[in-house]
């Protein structure tokens, strides 16, 4: 969903190269040290606005990482898959940076990973799930004015029902959080935008309405979601998701899932 829609440990990960693999920690159980290591590939959407791309490395960073972008960026996703089979690397982890399972996710990355396991027979690569979850919300409420009293979540948009379902969903959740009405306001595609939705809320009679951003990254689409938040009124904007903890928790998690 995000635009940024994608990752790496260090230096040379930050630089879109290759990341060599953290050794376990000292006091790692032996049957987990002994465990073969399977890097991660974060696959981003990737953007021409270089504040996306930017952003998405340190994430990588972060998240201990490599990264690859489906579009506008370099490196591309089976350019890094190729270079850790080249390593001698038996198997990876392709993980989307994408905040919904929609086109991306179910027929982008498949192809990348038949790709790069056609390239390099013997070569495995394990497909993770889009990191979006309604978990997100803590992060996007998190330092928050104290008299918000209605909030439009903004989203990059998607043609995929349950993308949007999903969206709505944390948005009901940052809601929850707060205690104020809350909807979902959409970059492009079908369902209302930001400012369609801080419409609704000021009907219904909130004054001071925020706008957040369920975005990976900043970019286009999400100034674009907000800027039609603030036409329409709202008094406070937050940031994309970056390296909030609770997005590496779920990378990480993810990325043990998969």
């Amino acid at each position: 969903m995000s635009e940024s829609p994608a990752l790496e440990p260090d230096a040379p990960a930050a630089s879109g190269s290759g990341v060599s693999p953290s050794a376990p920690p000292a006091d790692a159980p032996e049957a987990a040290s002994q465990a073969p290591h399977r890097p991660v590939v974060l696959v981003a959407h990737g953007s021409p606005d270089p504040r996306s791309p930017e952003a998405v490395r340190a994430i990588a960073l972060a998240a201990g990482a490599h990264v690859g972008f489906l579009e506008f960026n370099e490196p591309r996703p089976v350019e890094v898959l190729h270079s850790l089979a080249d390593k001698g690397f038996a198997a990876a982890v392709a993980l989307p940076l994408l905040l919904t399972d929609a086109y991306h996710s179910r027929t982008d990355l498949p192809e990348v990973a038949k790709r790069a396991q056609e390239d390099r027979p013997g070569f495995t690569v394990h497909v993770g799930r889009p990191v979006g979850d309604p978990s997100l919300a803590h992060a996007l409420v998190r330092g928050l004015p104290e008299d918000i009293d209605g909030l439009v979540v903004c989203a990059a948009g998607t043609r995929v029902d349950e993308g949007r379902a999903h969206v709505a969903a944390v948005a009901a959740e940052a809601g929850r959080l707060l205690g104020v009405p809350a909807g979902p306001g959409f970059a492009s595609g079908p369902g209302p935008t930001a400012g369609a939705t801080v419409a609704s809320l000021q009907a219904q009679g909130a004054q001071r309405i925020a706008a957040v951003c369920y975005f990976i990254a900043p970019g286009l689409l999400c100034d674009k979601a907000i800027e039609s938040a603030r036409d329409a009124g709202a008094v406070h904007v937050g940031e994309p998701l970056g390296t909030a903890p609770e997005l590496l928790d779920l990378i990480a998690k993810h990325a043990a899932a998969a």
